[in-house]
């Protein structure tokens, strides 16, 4: 049987669809508000799933009567720049695909036959928009967010100016390849349609969701009570060309089908239909007869609900979670926050039980600059009570690779912000999408006043489940926060509102026991959006639906408070305790994944603690100005990029190739910054140097300075010659392990000709291994094609490029199991997420990449000397550097890597003669220690972890530590201690790591575990001394101190006076006490939070 139109004899035209008139029948989007009804396949024996379909086309058809009239706005015009003419654009019509916005207008005359009517606008530009009515920023275009109303009662005939700055990208950063204007209208809501709709478009989601659950019998009473509201329903179907006038409008909208499963659209059909009549409105009558239906079913409803009463409670928060970059540039997320914020601000504006919060200083510094009159609203609503500032910090950082100096930065610049803009501090912690979190951070929150922690990502792991989400997290040091997480298994921290959503969150919920009521945030988000007006309707009619858990709007903060917080009493369970890191078991490549973001990072993070000790330094002994703000800019650039998608390698291209420019000129400044605080302001008499030590530990003098005139140079302290040698890079290592140069101070050298200087001592390069260096003797250093000796320690290469030996030589052992440092090449393809994962199952498929030649000796001296190895495959290009230094139990391994090609893992490994059940290493102002083994599938998921400076394989009385200069991604699996170099994902970065590398790792072997002296060689090289050209007289220590364990964080000016903040922390996980000295008179002393809130006045006697 054919269905041509001649055949059928139908009066109604079948055309191809031109623009206007293709819009003229999809423009309606009725979908978007039952975005949560899942499709169920209809089972012919089953009678509830038939009533279901059936309830579901009702629903349908009732939809096309959601509006009472429209307008569309055929024509407007575009321009690409705002010095650019306009161009005309019609409906239909593609613009332009650039990298900055596009501006559009339109302009429309209100029907008088629509005054008193409330008037919404729909629009669909092909990408994300900014709107403005009549010039004046009105709410965010998207997908989800098309309609938005803007008149209460048209006066009829008033002249309307719509704009809108848009680009070519959806949410996701998704590019349109032909953005095109798909819909302009605006629109009459039916009021009483849409109410009735919401409301019945609500239980049938209910309805579903506990048919899914089995819970039979209710959803048999939800489904009668929908069939008697459809029965009373009177629609017009006596006019078959405007009833399909009204059908063909959502039949052919793009929401409709893919939400509903209607295999009987008419957009499914090969044939395009028109029906050019407009539909007639409904009478009052027939309006009055909705009323009365939705009155009745109100009241059925209200009846089903006592018996079927709520099961559990949801606290609800709007949200809109908008990453600061990811698949989109910075420049695009300062636009994606306006476009959300007045969406939201309109939604408080109509929405009384509407509550919303918001993370990140820097997302409200990005308002303050570029929207002031946005940023006044948002303060008025925060004073309101309606708009929650929360989280605490700067950006929602990377949980796991962060310095504690780091956090407390975000800490201090997020908290300050908030206090001196909305006049109040935050105290929950709001990190729902960062990859883990560091056991260190608990004490520091608290020390910032942030009691209460959540995070939604641990329900990501992906093999053992976490075992609560209401909880107290214990930190390293034994502090504890009262953390909460909620599993929303359909849409996450980005809720909907829909009944699988609340009723799954509540199901997940483990803390029933203790508290009764679980958090759930809502709206649209990653890239940004918020929550949109079909979401609070839904909440409104959710709320009240049979089954399903009540719900609460309100403040976060408010949440933690309600929260039962004692311990097991008679036996009735009291809030469990985590304690340590929280480790996802997943996204473990963003340990390694675009390295040289992660080498800025580290280095920027170093160089800022330098450049404030050397600025307190100038500020205390010269009185000079602290460079408070420059210091200030360059913190908040690093803040900015260890936003949870930049430092863990997560972005896009363009997102890395302007980290790395910010990263390098912040680098650069800085260390500017510091060489300005350190050179003396004392006029010169001669080439003298000063070595800074910026650190709170005297160290022995061995620095790297670049070579002063023409030919060789020469050193001496007070006249007494210091140990040189000349590099090929031009410049001059000296060093002389007699001499120290005092903590925060410096030592004078003075440099001279090599013709006048002293000789210094001959050394047969190549002789046999000296003894042990006496006192006031030279040290110890000799090279041999294949062998490094000094005094401690005796290395040995094999052919290959691997160590075939470390020999220690004052503990008499062997520090190798097997050869050292052999480099892996692995296949790296993980199941999904490119640039987060690594799977476990990657040492499946390696190659060992060997050495081209014989090792060559590339240094040769007193000082240092140094082998090199190159290794080729393919594109591929590594040349390590294998140094030992005199005096110095650290041997470091100098790489450069040229590194071309995709889909690869390049790591090293150390087999260590070592027996131990647990590996130790570096985080926050601490350490931790984890299994080393793979007994228990908790074990066996973390095959790669995260680690800052060092981690350690110790038994008792000996240990090995592995360094490194810029990595954070190590394994540990029995005496094997790996560490991932280099990475090579192509999403979302194509070219990620692509190009050349440079970094350093190294091997400490050691007495004793970890705390022999680990934490000391990372910090030695990480922060080397300083020389600077100036001439001046040492100054003192400025602090001494007692325990022997205390390192420095910072020493700074105060925020908000003059008084210095000196920041110790103890590594080891010991306490004790200190006595701390000083250099210069004090009137005041007093123990500071992060804040720098006095919290305890010290005693002081003299100068201590």
């Amino acid at each position: 049987m054919t269905t041509s139109a001649s055949r059928l004899k139908s009066p109604y035209r079948r055309i191809a669809v031109s623009p206007i008139r293709r819009f003229a029948r999809s423009f309606l989007s009725i979908a978007s508000f039952h975005h949560g009804v899942r499709y169920l396949p209809v089972t012919r024996s089953d009678p509830l799933q038939q009533s279901l379909k059936r309830l579901s086309n009702r629903l349908l058809e009732l939809g096309g009567w959601r509006d009472r009239d429209w307008n569309l706005i055929p024509d407007g015009e575009f321009r690409v720049r705002a010095d650019a003419a306009w161009q005309p654009v019609r409906l239909g019509d593609p613009w332009p695909i650039q990298e900055l916005p596009i501006e559009f207008r339109f302009s429309v005359v209100i029907p008088k036959i629509w005054v008193g009517s409330p008037v919404h606008c729909r629009f669909r530009l092909g990408g994300e928009a900014l709107l403005f009515l009549n010039d004046q920023p009105l709410a965010g275009l998207n997908t989800f967010h098309e309609e938005h109303p803007i008149l209460i009662e048209a006066d009829g005939g008033e002249t309307l100016r719509f704009s809108a700055q848009a680009v070519s990208h959806g949410l996701f950063g998704t590019p349109s390849a032909r953005p095109c204007v798909d819909l302009a209208a605006v629109v009459v809501p039916e009021r009483d349609v849409r109410s009735l709709y919401d409301d019945l478009a609500s239980v049938l989601d209910a309805a579903r969701y506990h048919y899914l659950r089995g819970r039979y019998s209710l959803v048999e009473l939800l489904a009668d009570l929908m069939h008697r509201a459809f029965v009373k329903i009177s629609l017009p179907r006596n006019d078959t060309e405007r009833y399909l006038a009204r059908l063909a409008a959502i039949s052919q909208s793009r929401s409709a089908e893919s939400f509903y499963g209607n295999e009987e659209s008419l957009a499914s059909l090969w044939e395009r239909w028109e029906f050019p009549v407009k539909p007639s409105p409904l009478t009052p009558e027939q309006l009055q007869g909705f009323r009365e239906v939705r009155e009745q079913f109100r009241k059925d409803l209200a009846e089903a609900r006592s018996r079927f009463p709520a099961e559990g409670r949801i606290w609800l928060t709007g949200h809109a979670h908008i990453d600061l970059a990811w698949l989109w540039p910075l420049q695009e997320t300062r636009r994606k926050a306006r476009r959300t914020f007045y969406t939201v601000i309109g939604l408080i504006d109509r929405y009384p039980d509407f509550h919303f919060n918001q993370s990140s200083a820097q997302v409200y510094s990005w308002i303050e600059q570029d929207d002031p009159a946005l940023f006044e609203k948002i303060r008025a609503q925060v004073k309101a009570g309606r708009w929650e500032p929360i989280g605490g910090m700067w950006v929602e950082p990377d949980g796991n690779l962060l310095s504690g100096e780091s956090w407390v930065r975000q800490l201090l610049f997020g908290q300050r912000y908030f206090e001196s803009r909305f006049g109040r501090r935050v105290n929950v912690a709001w990190l729902p999408d960062s990859f883990g979190f560091n056991g260190s951070l608990p004490q520091l929150l608290v020390s910032a006043g942030i009691p209460f922690f959540f995070t939604h990502k641990l329900s990501w792991s992906e093999r053992n489940p976490f075992p609560y989400n209401l909880y107290w997290w214990e930190g390293i040091d034994g502090t504890r926060v009262l953390a909460h997480s909620f599993t929303n298994p359909e849409t996450g921290y980005n809720a909907r509102l829909t009944a699988p959503e609340l009723g799954e969150t509540w199901q997940n919920f483990l803390g029933k026991r203790i508290h009764g009521t679980t958090l759930l945030s809502f709206g649209y988000g990653d890239g940004g959006g918020g929550p949109s007006e079909e979401m609070l309707e839904r909440y409104s009619r959710l709320r009240t639906c049979p089954g399903l858990p009540d719900l609460k709007m309100g403040l976060v903060a408010d949440f933690y408070k309600e929260i039962p917080t004692v311990p097991t009493v008679d036996g009735v369970p009291g809030v469990p305790v985590w304690v340590g890191e929280q480790y996802l078991e997943y996204h473990r490549a963003t340990f390694t994944t675009q390295a040289k973001v992660k080498l800025l990072h580290r280095q920027l993070e170093q160089a800022l603690v330098e450049a404030e000790t050397a600025a307190a330094l100038a500020f205390v002994w010269d009185g000079r100005s602290y460079p408070t703000e420059r210091l200030a800019s360059r913190w908040q650039t690093l803040l900015l990029h260890q936003f949870h998608d930049i430092l863990p390698g997560s972005s896009i291209h363009s997102v890395y190739e302007a980290a790395h420019k910010e990263l390098t000129a912040a680098l650069e400044e800085t260390a500017k910054l510091r060489e300005d605080s350190l050179r003396s302001s004392e006029p010169s008499d001669g080439p003298e140097y000063l070595v800074w030590n910026l650190q709170i530990r005297d160290r022995p003098l061995f620095a790297e300075v670049m070579a002063v005139g023409k030919g060789p140079s020469a050193f001496s302290m007070q006249g007494r010659p210091l140990l040189t040698q000349e590099l090929a890079n031009g410049g001059l290592l000296l060093a002389d392990s007699d001499v120290n140069v005092p903590a925060l101070s410096a030592v004078t050298l003075r440099s001279e000709s090599a013709a006048t200087s002293p000789p210094q001592d001959d050394q047969d390069q190549t002789s046999e291994p000296t003894k042990p260096r006496r006192t006031g003797a030279r040290p110890s250093l000799t090279i041999a094609s294949r062998q490094i000796e000094n005094q401690d320690l005796r290395v040995t290469l094999k052919p290959d490029g691997a160590l075939e030996s470390m020999y220690d030589k004052t503990f008499q052992r062997e520090v190798l199991a097997d050869r050292g440092n052999q480099l892996w090449l692995f296949t790296d393809i993980p199941r999904q997420f490119d640039a987060w994962d690594i799977d476990g199952t990657y040492t499946d498929e390696g190659t060992e990449l060997l050495a081209l030649a014989e090792p060559e000796i590339v240094e040769q001296g007193p000082v240092r000397a140094a082998l090199r190895v190159v290794r080729r495959y393919e594109e591929i290009e590594i040349l390590q550097d294998y140094r030992l230094t005199a005096s110095s139990r650290r041997f470091e391994i100098v790489t450069k890597v040229r590194w071309h090609g995709r889909r690869r893992l390049l790591r090293s490994i150390f087999p260590l003669a070592i027996h131990t059940h647990e590996v130790w290493s570096e985080t926050a102002f601490g350490a931790v220690a984890r299994p080393n083994h793979r007994n228990t599938p908790w074990d066996q998921a973390r095959f790669e972890i995260p680690v800052h400076r060092w981690a350690d394989l110790s038994e008792p009385g000996y240990g090995v530590s592995l360094l490194n200069n810029g990595k954070y991604g190590y394994s540990a699996h029995g005496n094997v201690l790996g560490i991932s170099l280099l990475r090579g994902a192509i999403y979302p970065d194509p070219y990620a790591d692509e190009g050349d590398h440079e970094f350093v790792y190294a091997l400490f072997p050691h007495a004793g575990d970890w705390r022999n002296g680990t934490v000391r060689e990372a910090e030695e090289m990480q922060s080397p001394l300083r020389i600077t050209p100036t001439s001046g007289s040492s100054r003192p220590s400025l602090f001494r101190f007692t325990g022997a364990s205390l390192r420095l964080a910072s020493l700074k000016k105060a925020e908000d006076s003059e008084a210095i903040i000196l920041r110790l922390y103890e590594p080891h996980g010991g306490r004790g006490k200190t006595t701390i000295e000083t250099a210069i008179p004090l009137q005041k002393a007093a123990i500071v939070n992060i804040l720098e809130d006095e919290t305890e006045e010290l005693t002081l006697e003299g100068e201590r």
